[in-house]
């Protein structure tokens, strides 16, 4: 599929250079980390969301980390849950299932930060498809996400754990 094209254009209108990193075929953002030996801290993860009132919003953490819901809710204060997988299918129609670019301001919806990805020099992140991760400066991702709201909500993996991640 490539690109998301929503989320290129978004790029373009706020001038925000960007190169793709090419990839052999890998699902989830770990794993495309993995694949185009990146960091996974610099890694940024979508993570879809619907507040008490159906409204959809997008969580963005480190590929590595859990979210935790409860510090989330807190921070929204009101009560989230993971988003059914039909709202995933109408907000990303121009993205592989799955390839969830990580700004949520190119697809119309609130997006919350993670402190840890504000503190990055480069952050990578979903293009849309399942073999190519773009690229941005970490001064460019703090530009995008400066009106996002932002605190800490995603938890570092515990190594001696087996649970799965969010």
């Amino acid at each position: 599929m490539g690109m998301s094209h929503r989320l290129k254009a978004h790029l373009e209108r706020h001038q925000v250079p960007f190169d793709l990193v090419h990839h052999p075929y890998a699902e989830g953002a770990a794993q495309s980390a993995i694949a185009g030996h990146v960091p996974l801290a610099q890694m940024a993860k979508a993570v879809m969301l619907e507040d008490e009132d159906g409204h959809s919003l997008m969580a963005v953490i480190p590929a590595a980390d859990k979210l935790d819901l409860q510090r989330l809710g807190y921070l929204v204060q009101g009560e989230v849950q993971l988003a059914r997988e039909q709202a995933l299918q109408r907000w990303f129609d121009d993205c592989d299932p799955g390839a969830i670019p990580a700004l949520g301001d190119a697809y119309q919806l609130d997006t919350l930060v993670d402190d840890a990805l504000l503190a990055m020099a480069d952050v990578y992140l979903e293009s849309g498809d399942h073999r190519d991760l773009l690229h941005i400066s970490g001064d460019d991702f703090r530009r995008l996400a400066s009106h996002w709201q932002h605190g800490q909500f995603s938890i570092k993996p515990d190594p001696w754990s087996r649970t799965e991640r969010m």
